[in-house]
């Protein structure tokens, strides 16, 4: 990296200049995308996770309907918040698939610029510098920076290490998280719960949420509901050697939970977004639900910051409206998911590697490959082996997300996503096994 004349900013921004930088780590991956056929040299991203095998479907839909442009769709349009219209179409789509106890009004629904923008948001409001946030682990890569960079909050990580993280039993090590960043003079704000998880791909049961909950509400702590892969919840089509579709659990979301004797309402909120089950990443569109009404006027006053797009706006409202439309989208999105996921089971399987049991939810699978890092050679340390590992992947021009970046409790496991066509999945795991020392 060039030497940067830090002196030229302010205190932030050098913090900020002196980091990783996203831009330094992906600009390689992604201004060279592989193609079976026109660039079959260039670089495999199976660490982004994206609906790869419904984007078609969504540029079909948008082409088919030649969606019109009006005045309002180019300038401001209705406000930073979302558009009544585009509030009252998602108020009516969680009404019919998240099965609610009760109706969700749409006041109580606040848009954003992608759910980045709606973590940090809630970072600002919920919290104050050096205060944490509750995760699990593994995490979401994303979530530190989300709350970190800008809203200056601290992770505290929650561990599971002899227990099931989805069973209600888990309560005790969120207890023992709490206990720790209390001796390190840290004060907990809120848990960050990613239903369906991610990278795991499970779901968490109604009894594990209503146990959080409680607990939440013991020690007065916000519990967010991620529910940002709700509909990607699939059919696990047969048991593999090293899965097994009896441990899967349908998903559950905490609309459908009746929290009275729960927690405060005024505790708990719920996101949403476009990037995940409806495959449109790029239309940057995020959601809040609480009925927490200071919270919705403290993330109204910094959505100027975080406008939706009028142009994402027009393209997320014929979704919502053509309610065949997205009944029909969902459908085949979850079978093309159990398509995609048999696929790259069945290729890990002939390969010898192993990935956690009981993932039926998310474009992810959580690979094991810390039996490899044996055959790693210039690092003594697990975690360093794992960063010689990353370069040896780069160096095959195949990318999966590592688990050092989603504070994993062992070196050695990375999230591979499987929505890609399966040319690109085969040649893919075929670039791994170069850099894992396998002759394929």
């Amino acid at each position: 990296m060039d030497i940067l004349d830090t002196d030229t900013l302010g205190k932030r921004g050098a913090i900020l200049a002196s980091k990783d930088s996203l831009r330094d780590k992906f600009e390689a991956i992604l201004s060279n995308p592989y193609h079976p056929d026109t660039n079959p040299d260039g670089f495999i991203n199976i660490g982004t996770a994206e609906n790869y095998v419904m984007l078609e479907e969504v540029v079909e839909f948008a082409n088919e309907n030649r969606l019109k442009f009006d005045t309002e769709t180019i300038n401001y349009g209705l406000g930073p918040w979302g558009s009544p219209r585009l509030r009252n179409g998602m108020a009516r789509y969680f009404n019919k698939w998240f099965n609610p106890i009760s109706h969700v009004n749409p006041n109580n629904i606040i848009f954003a610029s992608g759910l980045v923008s709606i973590f940090e948001m809630l970072g600002f409001a919920l919290g104050d510098p050096g205060d944490g946030v509750m995760l699990t682990r593994p995490c979401y890569t994303a979530f530190p920076g989300d709350f970190g960079i800008k809203a200056a909050l601290t992770p505290v990580f929650v561990s599971f290490p002899f227990t099931d993280q989805f069973s209600p039993v888990a309560i005790v090590h969120y207890e023992e998280a709490l206990s720790r960043a209390k001796v390190a003079g840290i004060r907990v704000r809120f848990l960050v719960l990613c239903n369906p998880h991610n990278p795991l791909g499970r779901c968490y049961s109604p009894k594990a949420l209503m146990a959080l909950m409680r607990w939440c509400n013991r020690h007065s702590i916000h519990l967010i509901a991620d529910e940002v892969y709700a509909m990607s919840v699939y059919e696990v089509p047969h048991a593999s050697s090293s899965d097994s579709s009896s441990n899967t659990q349908p998903f559950h979301s905490v609309l459908s939970l009746n929290t009275d004797e729960l927690i405060d309402p005024s505790l708990l909120h719920q996101t949403y977004g476009f990037s995940k089950d409806f495959a449109s990443g790029g239309l940057r569109l995020g959601c809040l639900y609480t009925k927490n009404k200071a919270l919705l006027r403290a993330v109204s006053a910094m959505t100027q910051f975080h406008w939706t797009p009028s142009p994402s706006e027009t393209v997320a409202i014929a979704m919502l409206e053509d309610e065949e439309w997205t009944a029909s989208f969902l459908t085949k999105s979850k079978e093309a998911l159990a398509t995609s996921s048999a696929v790259a089971k069945k290729v890990l399987d002939e390969m010898g590697i192993r990935y956690a049991e009981g993932s039926n939810a998310g474009f992810f699978l959580w690979v094991d490959l810390s039996s490899f890092l044996d055959r790693v050679y210039g690092a003594e340390d697990g975690w360093a082996k794992e960063e010689i590992l990353n370069g040896r992947m780069f160096k095959e021009k195949i990318f999966l997300t590592p688990g050092g970046a989603q504070a994993a409790e062992c070196p050695g496991f990375y999230r591979l996503i499987f929505t890609r066509d399966e040319r690109s999945i085969r040649e893919g795991l075929r670039r791994l096994g170069r850099a894992l020392g396998l002759v394929l």
